[in-house]
């Protein structure tokens, strides 16, 4: 049924919900994973006051980014699942809406209800409320236990 999942991670505890969830229908279609973080690039232009990118901030931003997608590649290893990884730069809702499924074939969307960025979310908007209101193909989101 579900050939290849997408799963945006974030760090947030939500998203390991999300994996996990997205590796059990894994495990029962035989599907495909692929893990997905985006830095954010628009931190960059807002955090710089619209100056350009500071180095320091990239490079710190792509360590976090890093370490999510080895957070997850150790649990999808132990559950063994086959899977991919991507660390993308850009606009994260637009990426993982349209971008990232188009390009690879993505059947499934499994993304968290709730991420670690309360503060753009208030200003800007939820990326889960945007990839189900406009993704490209189907979405599941999965919500907190507790």
């Amino acid at each position: 049924m579900y050939e290849h999942i997408l799963v945006p991670l974030d760090g947030s505890k939500n998203s390991q919900q999300a994996l996990e969830e997205a590796v059990k229908l894994a495990k029962q279609f035989g599907s495909k994973l692929s893990l997905i973080t985006v830095i954010n690039n628009t931190n960059f232009y807002y955090g710089a006051g619209g100056t350009g990118l500071p180095a320091n901030m990239y490079d710190d931003q792509k360590t976090v980014a890093n370490q999510i997608i080895a957070d997850a590649k150790k649990y999808v290893d132990s559950q063994g699942v086959e899977y991919e990884t991507a660390v993308d730069i850009g606009n994260p809702k637009n990426i993982i809406a349209h971008i990232y499924p188009d390009q690879h074939d993505v059947d499934l969307i499994v993304i968290g209800k709730s991420g670690v960025d309360a503060l753009n979310r208030l200003l800007i908007g939820s990326t889960t409320a945007y990839v189900v209101r406009n993704a490209t193909t189907k979405v599941l989101v999965v919500n907190a236990k507790e």
